[in-house]
């Protein structure tokens, strides 16, 4: 696996906001599936693995399933967008 990055929100991410994150998924990946209870995604962003889950009310952990440079970057930006849509913060992709 490649880094990680969080989001965190204030308001807590609920069942009517998820069709809002699907979009902005749809948006910038090639190919998105969420799972039937709809709190995990798996994204392709330029046919590269990404994984979103909703981990606590108040935030979502984004992976890259690879290492490369060019995975960190999109993780930042994908972070980045989420954290604008759901008005949260974005931390730094890690390791």
């Amino acid at each position: 696996m490649g880094p990680s990055s969080e989001v965190t929100t204030k308001d807590p991410v609920t069942d009517d906001r998820l069709p809002a994150i699907d979009a902005l998924l749809s948006s910038i990946a090639g190919t998105v599936a969420r799972t039937k209870k709809g709190r995990n995604w798996t994204v392709l962003i330029k046919a590269r693995p990404f994984y979103l889950t909703v981990a606590t009310p108040n935030s979502i952990t984004l992976t890259a399933g690879l290492n490369a440079s060019q995975d960190t970057e999109t993780l930042r930006h994908l972070a980045q967008k989420l954290a604008a849509l759901l008005h949260g913060t974005a931390s730094e992709p890690a390791k």
